[in-house]
């Protein structure tokens, strides 16, 4: 797989996630998380969402729960 197709898989998994959550993210954090996305910091993006959901008590659904260490994963990022 090239790095365009590469981006582009991440680039769409982290928009529906996010999008999928953004009824629990505060406004600042959709912002900051598009912008990451936008910006091809899918990393970035993997982690803020992360703390976010830690700092703030967030209850990701299970689809939610396991999409998140898959996209570590690909992307080789320690969340712990």
């Amino acid at each position: 797989m090239d790095h365009a197709e590469e981006w582009g898989q991440l680039e769409e998994a982290l928009t529906n996630l996010v999008g999928s959550m953004s009824s629990q993210l505060s406004l600042r954090d959709r912002g900051l998380l598009a912008e990451f996305i936008e910006n091809r910091e899918f990393g970035v993006a993997l982690e803020w969402l992360h703390s976010s959901i830690m700092e703030n008590d967030l209850w990701p659904s299970l689809t939610q729960q396991l999409e998140i260490p898959r996209l570590a994963e690909t992307m080789d990022i320690d969340l712990s």
